[in-house]
């Protein structure tokens, strides 16, 4: 395992209870489910250089990088789906931020991303579970 860089803690809405996941600095994302106890439950591989963020929102879980990109992973159970690879900055990102639409219910799956960069800008994403986009 490489360095920690990044650590989030999510509760999603499907089964299962609290997941943590921990960002490293060779790309990758590991998970631990926790029941009664902590158990490694995977790995999340979607990025080429270090993982310097990560948010949690219902059952998705962001991971933005130095590799200027942020991965969109949805969880079912243990099982992770990367819904999206959003781009769109020209620096490593190193902040991430999701949350829930202002005229949405958690249940219609939609949210607003805030991502910043080091290359000096906040760019603010409205994405569904489905489809996510950057806002003009």
């Amino acid at each position: 395992m490489s360095a920690v860089t990044a650590l989030v803690v999510s509760k999603g809405v499907c089964e299962g209870g609290l997941v943590v996941y921990c960002g490293s600095s060779d790309g990758i994302v590991n998970f631990w489910e926790r029941e009664k106890e902590l158990l490694h439950s995977g790995v999340l591989k979607g990025h080429k250089l270090a993982v310097l963020c990560l948010a949690g929102a219902g059952n998705l879980v962001l991971s933005g990088s130095a590799d200027k990109t942020i991965c969109v992973w949805r969880r079912e159970g243990s099982v992770h789906t990367c819904l999206s690879v959003l781009t769109g900055h020209t620096g490593p990102v190193k902040c991430v931020a999701v949350e829930k639409e202002a005229e949405s219910s958690a249940a219609s799956g939609k949210w607003v991303v805030y991502s910043g960069s080091l290359d000096k800008s906040v760019k603010v994403w409205s994405m569904s579970e489905q489809a996510p986009t950057m806002v003009p």
